[in-house]
């Protein structure tokens, strides 16, 4: 029989050891959240594709269309902006889901023992299943175009990867603080949606002028998505800075965050 230690904020390795037993948790939370996310629409799952379609389209009439921005390599403008949706969604809805964790996750929290940073874990993980269906979406659009990737598409998961651990390092650094300071469940999004505008996503890095293409890097989000980018668009340069500047913040903030938020689960309690 499998025993369950509750320590006081779990000052030693059982804390880590009970995440691993608590494995089947966070995937009946991903579970929970994809059901809860689809329930009573009329197409569903279908969502996760339409949404993201809709959003590249618009995205190609007014950066493509209407600013007359070019695309990275020789990709089809809607392709280079769908492959730059994919890893950006990663990204912001691990910031925001991370973020909330405290607060949606509130009733059950308050009720049994787990290790809370099972609730974002999960969140992740439903978000990974929204992205592998926009990858099925990114790869049959490539094909119908007549445009093929190189052998470099098979390392998209990697940075796929980075660019959700660094969102759900910057939400739980933000949750923590999204406790004390409800405010933040309504600046974060809104910080979110701007920095759409300031990442890569629909035009290219290198429209950027070089002079400013430094600062511009200081974008957590930039290198991570720019990668992704460079994966699929096979005549696309890779920028190293860019990207050594995104592994500098999750290196920052993936402990700084852990950190925060298990100080803050001891007490969260008193405060939700």
């Amino acid at each position: 029989m499998r025993k369950t230690i509750i320590e006081p904020n779990g000052k030693n390795f059982q804390y880590w050891k009970d995440i691993w037993h608590y494995r089947e948790l966070a995937f009946n939370l991903a579970k929970r959240d994809i059901t809860v996310r689809y329930k009573q629409t009329r197409i569903g799952f279908g969502w996760a594709v339409v949404a993201p379609i809709v959003n590249v389209f618009v995205m190609t009439f007014i950066f493509g269309h209407l600013a007359g921005l070019e695309s990275d390599g020789s990709a089809p403008y809607y392709i280079m902006v769908y492959a730059g949706t994919i890893p950006w969604n990663s990204f912001s809805k691990g910031v925001t889901s991370a973020s909330n964790t405290f607060i949606t996750n509130a009733a059950i929290m308050k009720k049994v023992y787990y290790p809370r940073i099972i609730s974002p874990i999960g969140a992740a993980l439903a978000h990974i299943l929204d992205s592998m269906v926009s990858m099925i979406v990114l790869i049959a659009m490539m094909f119908i175009q007549g445009y093929y990737p190189s052998v470099r598409f098979l390392l998209f998961p990697v940075f796929l990867f980075l660019c959700l651990l660094l969102g759900t390092s910057l939400g739980l650094f933000s949750a923590s603080f999204n406790v004390k300071w409800r405010d933040l469940a309504q600046i974060i999004p809104f910080i979110v949606s701007i920095a759409h505008y300031l990442t890569p996503v629909a035009y290219s890095i290198d429209s950027i002028p070089e002079k400013l293409r430094l600062l511009y890097s200081f974008n957590p989000a930039a290198g991570v998505v720019n990668a992704f980018k460079w994966c699929i668009i096979k005549d696309m340069p890779f920028d190293w800075t860019s990207l050594l500047i995104s592994l500098v913040w999750i290196v920052i903030l993936l402990p700084l965050g852990i950190h925060f938020f298990r100080k803050t689960e001891r007490t969260f309690v008193d405060i939700v």
